[in-house]
């Protein structure tokens, strides 16, 4: 059958029988894959204990920030995945406790993002609604948006940004039911995050600024004391944050579709361009393979790394796009016409 001739659902159907069926190899090569709760705890005791380890050599002066912060983004990357899985089921669907442990864990870890239990209801909405006004999980990471200032801030800032956002946007009478809206979906790390960051910018920033205003700051004994070790805090734990969080917002939102989308064909791309790779590394490829669990849902992230290969040729094939970077002049709209049996750009 011609390529152009297909519909948008057996394209799907293709895709889908394509990655399951490269799941399945890859499970048959490595029967350690059908160990699935084995391999979620290594993956996160793993995570957990290098952000100890580093934020422990940090502490005693046996590694730089410069080093800890970025190794600790990569880290709480692995646990960002670990949480999708989490809300997926994926791990411990038969022990509660144990599942309910880890997704608090993994929220400890990554302290400025939004409950996770809330998450699972805003992400099965995401499924459901992706590309779409009602999908409040994108559009509250900038989807959808031009890349103004708010949008920007969105990203860097997911609680910070969708409280100016609410402000600002929510209709008339209705704002500080929005804004309220927010702050309880980030109750209480998100708080407790925020404030800490801002303060230690906003002191520094102080400080930095002094000489050159006239201003001169009298802080007391135990206010240094305290910033120095919000410092530390910092960073071992809230600017590995930021740095991981923004470049998940940014791919996220770039490789998701925003309007005219009808079709699971539509929802996303395949991010794989050199250009993104410094923010694939804090968000584990996540544009290169997130795209893949729309497709088929039920696999863990790991699956996917294994069988990238094999699902990017026959997505490509049946017309997802590869590296659209028109998307960003385009609010992320899906263009008309795009699919046609083979990427929009190679």
């Amino acid at each position: 059958m011609n390529n152009n001739n297909l519909t948008d659902a057996e394209r799907i159907d293709t895709i889908r029988r394509v990655v399951r069926q490269a799941g399945d190899d890859a499970r048959a090569r490595y029967p350690i894959l059908a160990r699935q709760n084995l391999i979620g705890m290594s993956v996160f005791l793993f995570a957990i204990g290098g952000m100890v380890a580093s934020g422990w050599a940090y502490w005693h002066g046996l590694m730089s920030a410069w080093l800890c912060i970025p190794l600790v983004a990569f880290l709480t990357s692995l646990l960002h995945e670990l949480e999708h899985d989490l809300i997926h089921w994926q791990y411990f669907k038969n022990n509660k406790l144990v599942h309910h442990l880890m997704m608090a864990g993994v929220w400890l870890a990554r302290p400025g993002t939004i409950n996770p239990w809330i998450r699972r209801y805003l992400h099965f909405l995401h499924h459901k609604t992706s590309g779409s006004e009602a999908d409040i999980e994108e559009r509250g990471i900038g989807n959808g948006r031009s890349f103004g200032p708010l949008r920007w801030l969105i990203m860097l800032d997911t609680f910070a940004g969708n409280l100016t956002r609410a402000l600002l946007e929510a209709p008339k009478g209705k704002k500080l039911y929005h804004f309220a809206r927010v702050l309880a979906g980030n109750f209480p790390l998100p708080w407790i995050t925020a404030s800490v960051w801002y303060s230690v910018l906003g002191y520094h920033a102080i400080n930095l600024l002094a000489p050159y205003t006239g201003f001169a700051p009298q802080w007391s004994a135990d206010t240094i004391a305290n910033f120095a070790l919000l410092d530390k805090w910092v960073v071992v734990l809230i600017a590995p944050f930021y740095l991981r969080s923004f470049s998940i917002n940014f791919i996220s939102s770039n490789m998701h579709y925003y309007g005219n989308v009808d079709s699971v064909l539509k929802q996303t791309q395949v991010l794989t361009h050199p250009l993104f790779w410094p923010f694939q590394l804090f968000c584990f490829n996540f544009g290169s393979t997130h795209g893949i669990h729309h497709f088929v849902v039920g696999e863990p992230f790991y699956i996917r790394q294994l069988t990238a290969a094999a699902a990017h040729k026959v997505m490509r094939e049946q017309g997802v796009p590869f590296n659209d970077l028109g998307t960003f002049l385009r609010r992320n709209r899906f263009e008309a016409g795009q699919v046609q049996g083979k990427a929009a750009t190679a």
